[in-house]
C-alpha cells in the first residue's frame, strides 16, 4: 500500500510526500514419490525420490517528499518547479534446501535425504537507491517551451572506487541532466490563417543511468556447494569495485502535425542514444578460474525513427471512424568491446557481440539440407574432429553444414551469424466505429525481421535423445537416395546433427489481433446514473504467423541474453470477456 500527504502553503507552493510499502513472504515445499515416478540423473548420482522447501520473502519501502512551485504572471509568463528527494529499499531472501532418495515415500522432508545428494542454498539481496532531483518548465505566449531537468542518484550497488563522479562522503553520486524545448510554430502570426491546425517542433537532450548491474556484483561473493556429502563455500565471481552506472547520452528530434480540424495528425520522432560504460560480461583467462568478469568496458549506439498517426476518416453526428496506427525501426551497433568478440549462451543457442555489428545476434552453424547419399558426402569429404584428434567423416543422412573457412573439418570456426532477435520494423494500428449507441474497437500489433531460436523443436525433432518426438521425424532419412530436410536417427547423435543452427532459427513477425471489442450504451433517464455500458472483448484472437511454435510474442527471460528464444514457453492464451459497466 502507499499513503500520500499534500500540503499547501499558498495557492503556488505545496508540499507532497508519498510513502509506499510492499510485503511479502511464501513458504513452500513439495515432494515427488519413488513410486511411480521416472528416476532423474543428477551431476552426482541418480535421484529415485526428490524433497524441496524454500520460504522467500520481499521487502520494500519508497519515500518521496518534493517542493512545488507554479505560478504565472503578466499573462504569458508560466513557470513551474519541483524539487525532491525519492528513496527506495529493497530487501530479499530465499533459503531453500534439495534432499534425494529418502528411505521410503512416506518420509518428505529435506532431513531424510541421502547426505551426499543434499542441496542448501539461497541467496539474500539488499539495495538502496537515494535521488535529489529538479525540474523546472518555463513557457512564454504559449508558444516556446523550456524544461530543464536534473538528477543526482546513488546506489548501494556502486563501486566504492569510481573514478570520474561526484563525491559527496563516501557515496557516488551520477548527475544526470537533461534540457528540452518546444516551438510552437502554429501559433505564429505567419501562420495566422493557414490551414494548419497544429505545428509543433520538439527538441531534447538528456543524460540517464541505471543500477541494474545486481546487488553485489561490485563485492566479492560466495556460493554454497557440496563435496561428497560435506557442504561448504567457493567463490561465486570476481569483485570489481570500479563498477558503475551505464551512461547514455539521449537526444530526440519530434515534429506534431494536426490538420483538417484536427481530424488528422501525426507526429515523427528521430532519435539518438549513445550508451558509455556499458555493462559487459567481459571474458577472463582461463587460470582465473572463472568465465568472466563484469565490467564498463563496452559501448553502444541506437539510432531510430517512429511515426505515429491519427485519423477521424467520417465524422457524422451519428456515425463516426478513427483509425490510427505507428511503426517504428532502430539500429544498434556495437562501438566498443574490451575483446574482438563476445559469446554467450543461453538454453543451447549462442549470441555473438562483435563491434560493428548488433549486439546479441544468434550465432551457430548455417547448413544445406542433408546429404542424399554416402557417395555425395564422401565427395564433400567434410569431418568432425574427436577429443583425440582424430576426424570422422560426414555420411549419409547426415546434416550438410557448410565450412566456411575450408578446412574440410566442421566445428566452432564455421560458426556465423544466424540473424537478430530484435525486429526491423515494430507497431501497432487500430480501428474503432461508432454507430448511435454501438461501438467496434480492433487493436492490432506486429513485428518485422526478428528471428526465434525454436527450443522446443530442437528438442522434439532433433532425435539426439530419448524424448518423445514431432511426427515430422518419420520424414527423416533411412537409405542412400532418400531425399529429404530430415537427418537420420543416430544414438546419440555422434556427428552434432542438431547442433545449434539456423536449422532451429526461424522468422519470427506476426500480426496479431490484440483486442477486439464490441459495446453498447444503454439508454435511460435517471438523475442516479450516468451511464451504463455493456460490452464483449476478445483478446489474443488472431495470430498470423510462420512461426511452427505455439506463440511468436514471448520473453523467456528479463536478461538480453535469453531474447528471441523459445525454450518450451506457455503461450498467450486466447480469452473472452463479457463486461457491463456504470458510472454514478
Amino acid at each position: 500500500g502507499s499513503i500520500s500527504f499534500k500540503y499547501d502553503f499558498s495557492r503556488s507552493l505545496s508540499l507532497t510526500n508519498t510513502i509506499g510499502i510492499i510485503y511479502n513472504k511464501v513458504r513452500e515445499s513439495f515432494f515427488v514419490p519413488r513410486k511411480g515416478v521416472t528416476p532423474d540423473t543428477l551431476s552426482t548420482g541418480v535421484a529415485y525420490s526428490r524433497l524441496g522447501t524454500q520460504v522467500v520473502s520481499l521487502f520494500s519501502l519508497s519515500n518521496d517528499v518534493r517542493l512545488t512551485y507554479a505560478t504565472q504572471f503578466n499573462k504569458i509568463h508560466s513557470f513551474a518547479a519541483r524539487a525532491g528527494v525519492r528513496y527506495l529499499q529493497d530487501k530479499t531472501e530465499q533459503d531453500y534446501g534439495l534432499g534425494y532418495n529418502s528411505a521410503i515415500d512416506e518420509l518428505v522432508s529435506v532431513g531424510n535425504g541421502v547426505n551426499a545428494l543434499r542441496k542448501i542454498g539461497g541467496d539474500i539481496g539488499e539495495a538502496k537507491w537515494f535521488s535529489t532531483y529538479f525540474n523546472a518548465d518555463y513557457s512564454f505566449k504559449d508558444k516556446y517551451f523550456l524544461s530543464a531537468n536534473l538528477s543526482t542518484d546513488v546506489s548501494s550497488r556502486f563501486g566504492s572506487n569510481i573514478t570520474k563522479s561526484l563525491y559527496i562522503g563516501e557515496n557516488n553520486f551520477a548527475v544526470l541532466p537533461s534540457i528540452a524545448a518546444a516551438w510552437l510554430i502554429s501559433s505564429e502570426k505567419l501562420l495566422a490563417n493557414n490551414k494548419i491546425d497544429l505545428l509543433k517542433l520538439r527538441v531534447s537532450y538528456g543524460l540517464s543511468g541505471n543500477d541494474d548491474i545486481g546487488n553485489y556484483t561490485t563485492q566479492q561473493t560466495y556460493v554454497p556447494q557440496n563435496l561428497l556429502g560435506m557442504q561448504g563455500l567457493v567463490r561465486a565471481g570476481l569483485a570489481n569495485n570500479k563498477l558503475q552506472w551505464e551512461e547514455v547520452k539521449k537526444s530526440n528530434l519530434g515534429l506534431d502535425v494536426a490538420v483538417l480540424d484536427e481530424r488528422l495528425q501525426f507526429s515523427i520522432d528521430i532519435f539518438s542514444n549513445k550508451t558509455d560504460k556499458l555493462i559487459t560480461y567481459e571474458p577472463v583467462p582461463t587460470a582465473s578460474g572463472f568465465d568472466f568478469a563484469v565490467t564498463n568496458s563496452g559501448a553502444l549506439k541506437t539510432t531510430g525513427i517512429e511515426l505515429t498517426a491519427s485519423l477521424r476518416i467520417i465524422n457524422k453526428k451519428n456515425f463516426n471512424w478513427d483509425a490510427g496506427f505507428n511503426i517504428g525501426k532502430y539500429n544498434s551497433l556495437v562501438t566498443r568491446l574490451p575483446a574482438s568478440n563476445i559469446i554467450t549462451s543461453f538454453a543451447g543457442a549462442n549470441y555473438i557481440t562483435q563491434v560493428g555489428s548488433a549486439p546479441n545476434e544468434f550465432y551457430g552453424h548455417k547448413t544445406n539440407g542433408v546429404y542424399v547419399s554416402d557417395a555425395v558426402a564422401a565427395a564433400e569429404g567434410l569431418s568432425i574432429k574427436r577429443a583425440d584428434g582424430s576426424l570422422v567423416a560426414f555420411k549419409g543422412g547426415d546434416v550438410r553444414f557448410i565450412d566456411l573457412n575450408n578446412d574440410k573439418v566442421i566445428d566452432d570456426n564455421d560458426r556465423a551469424g544466424l540473424g537478430s532477435p530484435n525486429p526491423k520494423y515494430y507497431g501497432a494500428f487500430y480501428n474503432k466505429v461508432n454507430y448511435k449507441r454501438f461501438s467496434i474497437n480492433a487493436f492490432f500489433n506486429f513485428t518485422v525481421g526478428n528471428k526465434i531460436f525454436n527450443y522446443t523443436r530442437a528438442q522434439l525433432e532433433g532425435m539426439s535423445n530419448a524424448y518423445n518426438q514431432t511426427d515430422a521425424v518419420l520424414n527423416r532419412w533411412k537409405t542412400n537416395g532418400d531425399a529429404t530436410n530430415m537427418p537420420k536417427a543416430t544414438w546419440g547423435d555422434p556427428m552434432g546433427n542438431s547442433r545449434f543452427s539456423n536449422r532451429w532459427i526461424e522468422s519470427g513477425s506476426y500480426l496479431r489481433l490484440r483486442a477486439l471489442t464490441f459495446s453498447y450504451d444503454i439508454p435511460f433517464k435517471t438523475g442516479f446514473l450516468k451511464y451504463a455500458t455493456v460490452y464483449a472483448t476478445g483478446n489474443n484472437l488472431i495470430t498470423i504467423t510462420d512461426y511452427k511454435g505455439f506463440d511468436p510474442e514471448f520473453s523467456a527471460t528479463e536478461s538480453i541474453f535469453g531474447k528471441g528464444i523459445d525454450n518450451t514457453l506457455e503461450p498467450q492464451f486466447r480469452s473472452v470477456q463479457l463486461g457491463f459497466k456504470v458510472g454514478l
